[in-house]
């Protein structure tokens, strides 16, 4: 396998993780205001987003973290917002590579707790997640606002 680089995502790559997201969340989001809500998060600090690409610059796949600081855990949370990994280089370990970037940098900003939510359906996901060291510990609960 070729080399994979996990980098920090650029404004740039706002087209790619565009279509990422909408195949991962089976939808086309309106690309406004997807652009107002990348760009703000890019260069919020409390905001981590890495993008995998290989060799050639071919975008891989893309994750988000948010952190924040939660009174029930007295410090830093951070929670995987988005995780995509293009469908033909799924089972490479790119998946990982994206999650061990995020680990460490939040191990840096000395964050108490990493988490993330998969919806029902998605069993391979919840099984990854299990792979790479998270553990079901909640249900999470979700009410739409319109």
């Amino acid at each position: 396998m070729e080399i994979i680089k996990i980098r920090k995502a650029k404004e740039s790559d706002m087209l790619t993780v565009y279509e990422q997201i909408c195949k991962l969340e089976e939808i086309k989001l309106n690309i406004n205001d997807f652009q107002n809500i990348y760009i703000l998060n890019i260069n919020d600090e409390s905001k981590l987003y890495f993008v995998a690409e290989d060799s050639m610059g071919l975008s891989l796949g893309f994750i988000s973290c948010h952190i924040q600081y939660l009174l029930h855990h007295c410090g830093k949370v951070a929670e995987i917002q988005e995780l995509y990994v293009n469908e033909k280089y799924r089972g490479l370990g790119i998946g990982k590579k994206l999650i061990d970037q995020v680990e460490q940098k939040l191990k840096e900003l000395d964050c108490v707790y990493f988490e993330v939510t998969a919806q029902n359906k998605r069993l391979d996901t919840h099984e990854f997640y299990k792979k790479t060291g998270f553990h079901s510990t909640h249900l999470k609960f979700t009410k739409k606002i319109s």
